[in-house]
């Protein structure tokens, strides 16, 4: 009786330690599906909100300028050309960035970072 004790433990120990691996393990890629679908959001709201914040930013700095130099509607076109180029290059870099995370996330693999530039 004493020698089917030790090997009852012993199996009991390692299905309670499988079940738990099995849980984290779940756990984990729950995560994981959780935290691609709420960045994902994230992008597409950072997305709009960088477009219109740049524009507008370009757009009240020229008409800042027209109001100090007296250029109307000159300063606030150039500003607003800037701010749209500006808008288009930070959605690219926010798009880099959305794309080495999913391949990091789906593939698990080394992403190139946003400090890595393509020229």
């Amino acid at each position: 009786m004493s020698s089917e004790q030790p090997d009852d433990l012993s199996d009991r120990i390692a299905k309670a330690l499988a079940d738990r691996e099995a849980r984290e393990t779940a756990k984990k890629r729950k995560q994981a599906s959780d935290d691609s679908t709420v960045s994902a959001g994230a992008y597409a709201l950072r997305f709009g909100i960088e477009f219109v914040a740049s524009v507008f930013v370009g757009g009240f700095l020229g008409y800042w300028i027209d109001q100090w130099a007296g250029t109307h509607p000159w300063g606030l076109l150039v500003m607003i050309g800037f701010g749209f180029a500006a808008a288009i290059r930070s959605i690219m870099r926010a798009y880099r960035e959305l794309n080495a995370r999913a391949l990091k996330n789906s593939q698990g693999i080394s992403a190139p970072d946003d400090e890595t530039k393509d020229a």
